[in-house]
């Protein structure tokens, strides 16, 4: 029988990995320089008093719960510096140096340029900010950052640090929110139930990011496609939270979000929600997806092309005269070098391996051979 306050205990703080939220972090602060490049692109006209909101109207707008420095210094080289300063904070987040000062500042800066323009936000805008919220709160800068590379050398050890979860599932509670908020408000309205909501929004030209209309002439497509992306939202909501359901629902918000980027063109969401799903990974699961990331092994793999030659083929390659030796030749052409042979810890190979005779013979110098 399972004990509901050691289950919460264990659930909230009991000691998991720091390596899922260290990649969340990075990826968050990519996200996060990425909204900042696209919101300078129109800076004067969304966040200056010579754009769309001039005087005391964004102030008026935002009320007095959401200050902003920026309604009081509205020209146009305050917004820059403000601009400036918070994707500074983002890239050193991104980094992990002085990680819990920078999530401060950078939420502080980023909810400063946020309260500045309420007209153009979207859910993708609290998003950003509700996750850096989270981030803020959480130990992210234990792995993958600079102070994780400090501490190391300090204590002298290269062990992967544990942290307490808390804040991490708040990361795991706001992706289910946001999908079972998405579903019930779907619910209320007549379209999804009808089956027919995709298709007024595959002919909304305002938001729509490629033109593929075409998809409307087939009635039953859309009623799938509406009713998939409905039932989508509710397994993701509900079913993430199972083990064994979990890959199969997060393979469905992949190609969610993955429609959602091709039809409608809301930036930074859906990079957002799939963040996200990382929280979720279990340590193995965690492993491998860093090892699908992992760039080195196609330069690994181009090495494992290269075979390695067996017995036969090295006594065929090799004189005579030196096979049983010391492979020691007086003559000055031949000068014995030392062999440097490194092996995978997961390979399994034990015991003398085999070296490049080849190089031998021809006194080329010797490298790392790696054995698979």
């Amino acid at each position: 029988m399972i004990h509901p306050i050691r289950a919460w205990n264990r659930f909230f703080f009991g000691l998991v990995s720091a390596k899922p939220l260290g990649l969340i972090r990075i990826l968050y602060g990519l996200i996060a320089l990425a909204n900042l490049g696209f919101c300078s692109v129109d800076l004067e006209y969304w966040y200056t008093d010579l754009g769309l909101l001039r005087g005391d109207e964004a102030w008026v707008m935002a009320g007095p719960l959401q200050p902003s420095p920026l309604h009081f210094y509205q020209d146009v080289t305050s917004v820059r510096i403000a601009f400036v300063l918070t994707a500074t904070f983002a890239a050193l987040l991104t980094i992990g140096w002085r990680t819990r000062l920078m999530s401060i500042l950078y939420y502080i800066g980023m909810l400063m340029i946020h309260n500045r323009n309420l007209v153009s936000s979207s859910g993708a805008d609290v998003l950003l900010l509700v996750t850096g919220f989270n981030l803020m709160l959480s130990p992210c800068g234990a792995a993958y950052s600079v102070d994780a590379w400090l501490a190391s050398r300090k204590r002298g050890t290269l062990a992967s640090p544990l942290i307490i979860p808390w804040a991490m599932r708040l990361i795991q509670i706001q992706v289910a929110v946001v999908y079972m908020g998405a579903a019930i408000l779907k619910m209320g309205g007549s379209q999804w139930l009808a089956g027919s909501a995709l298709h007024h929004v595959l002919n909304n030209t305002e938001v729509i990011r490629f033109d593929v209309r075409f998809l409307t002439q087939y009635p039953l497509l859309i009623n799938l496609m509406t009713y998939s992306a409905l039932a989508m939202e509710f397994a993701l909501a509900f079913f993430i939270w199972f083990r064994a359901c979990r890959p199969f629902v997060l393979y469905l918000g992949l190609m969610l979000h993955t429609g959602i980027l091709i039809t409608i063109n809301i930036p930074c969401f859906g990079e957002l929600m799939w963040i996200g799903y990382l929280s979720f990974l279990t340590p193995p699961e965690f492993d491998a997806f860093v090892h699908a990331l992992d760039v080195r092994r196609l330069f690994a793999r181009s090495r494992k092309g290269q075979t390695v030659p067996t017995a036969e083929e090295l006594e065929s390659e090799v004189d005579p005269e030196l096979i049983g030796s010391e492979f020691h030749d007086p003559t000055p052409a031949f000068r014995p070098s030392t062999i440097m042979v490194r092996i995978d810890s997961g390979s399994g190979i034990a015991g003398p391996h085999c070296i490049d005779a080849t190089a031998i013979r021809s006194n080329e110098p010797f490298g790392s051979h790696d054995l698979d």
